[in-house]
């Protein structure tokens, strides 16, 4: 069991410590796929940005010489024909005088052609008298700053400037860091390890207590071997002595005799107690032999028959397996069938009536003993294998006992690579049906 636990704990830390390595990379693959999308947008935003740039100067170049072709004006006097001012607003070099309208309809065409769409305001400055021609579309002369661009070109002669004014700078959102998903998740493993760590704390502190509690039992249980066994020598001394008295006093006998039944039994609860907490602490050693069960049960049959037929109750033993030779240790298995018929008679209202079957298969034998006594309730059934259970019965208490006569039972016959089932009715009886395997 102490191996079992170690593993159950092992395997359970490395599980979560994998859920909390997985959790990690989850985040970090998620931060660095929101980074690369970042990356990526602001990528495509600034390529879009110089695509836009390049056709609008390209768009703009090529007005200018359409106005040079129609001016018949010399190119070559124009070093920066084309200025962007800034990212919304584009400055054309020319000298002579302007038509707005012819001017309007080239840089239209030449945007179309070049597939640009923004909507665009166009104005027209003479440079020689520092002054407007038009501004209805870029609006220099506008109050409104968001209408207009207050840079001017220093520049000789004329030039138009357009202007794209419903084209702002792109702003990236920062991504959301940590999905509320994501977020959840890792709350949801930080929760589940806490309560894996107070869990394991707890069953290592109700572990520490339960060693604790063995080890105070099986040091009560041996001091208690010796005053028992005092009381025990004691008695008989005295009923030696009563013996040999030449009037011997009845009364002073039947005392002695009260005291010795006592003390037997209650050295019998104390080396039952102490059974126990060897098998808590693994202390016991079983000595494996070949055992024929048959004869073991005839054994515990003959002791039990005083006490049931004193009580006008009646055992009958119906041995049909044809195979019966077991591997065990003779001690415990006569111990097991000793407390099933104990308990069988104990819980017996009335005259007992008990019976003990034995069935084999080629593998294993199965001891079946029934008993028509007041039942075990349904739902108590499952719990009382379990050590210190007792099926309560309210404020009556006339069966005594610890609860451990059963625990006792399942637990030696796991060590022997059996397993024991209890079917009850209440008002109408129990069966145990014990299974072990044969000797091959």
């Amino acid at each position: 069991m102490r191996f079992n636990n170690k593993i159950i704990v092992l395997v359970a830390s490395v599980t979560l410590l994998g859920l909390i390595v997985s959790q990690f990379f989850v985040l970090k693959l998620n931060l660095d796929v929101q980074s690369e999308k970042k990356a990526i947008l602001e990528q495509q935003i600034e390529l879009e940005k110089n695509e836009f740039n390049n056709y609008v100067i390209i768009s703009l170049t090529e007005v200018r010489d359409r106005l040079i072709s129609f001016n018949q004006e010399t190119e070559d006097i124009y070093l920066e024909p084309v200025k962007r001012i800034n990212p919304n607003y584009y400055v054309v070099s020319f000298y002579d005088t302007l038509n707005k309208q012819i001017l309007n309809n080239l840089i239209t065409e030449k945007f179309t052609i070049y597939s640009i769409t923004e909507e665009f305001k166009l104005g027209v400055y003479d440079c020689f008298t520092d002054s407007i021609i038009f501004d209805e579309y870029v609006g220099l002369s506008s109050t409104d700053s968001s209408k207009y661009v207050p840079q001017k070109w220093d520049h000789d002669g004329y030039y138009f400037g357009v202007y794209f004014p419903n084209r702002t700078e792109t702003i990236i959102p920062e991504p959301n860091k940590i999905p509320y998903v994501l977020i959840f998740a890792t709350l949801l493993i930080v929760a589940v390890v806490l309560f894996f760590g107070y869990t394991t704390t707890t069953l290592v502190r109700q572990k520490k207590i339960s060693n604790i509690t063995t080890d105070f039992i099986n040091n009560m249980t041996h001091e208690l071997k010796t005053p028992i066994a005092t009381i025990n020598l004691s008695v008989d001394v005295m009923a030696k002595s009563l013996v040999q008295a030449d009037e011997p006093d009845e009364r002073m006998g039947r005392y002695i005799s009260i005291i010795k039944t006592e003390n037997k039994r209650l050295e019998h609860q104390v080396e039952r107690v102490l059974r126990i907490a060897k098998l808590e602490k693994g202390d016991i050693k079983l000595n494996f032999e070949e055992l024929d069960i048959h004869e073991i049960i005839e054994g515990c049959i003959e002791t039990f028959s005083v006490p049931i037929q004193e009580r006008k109750g009646s055992l009958s033993c119906n041995l049909n397996a044809n195979f019966f030779i077991i591997n065990g240790d003779i001690i415990h298995i006569t111990n097991i069938i000793y407390n099933l018929l104990d308990n069988a008679n104990k819980y017996s209202e009335g005259a007992p009536i008990i019976s003990i079957e034995t069935q084999s298969s080629e593998n294993e034998i199965k001891v079946l003993i029934s008993d028509q006594g007041k039942g075990i309730p349904k739902e108590d059934v499952k719990f009382i294998f379990n050590k210190f259970y007792r099926v309560s019965t309210g404020d009556v208490h006339n069966v005594k006992g610890f609860g451990l006569g059963l625990y006792y039972v399942k637990q030696m016959i796991e060590k022997h690579g059996g397993n024991i089932q209890a079917k009850s009715k209440l008002g109408e009886g129990t069966v145990f049906t014990i299974t072990l395997p044969l000797k091959r």
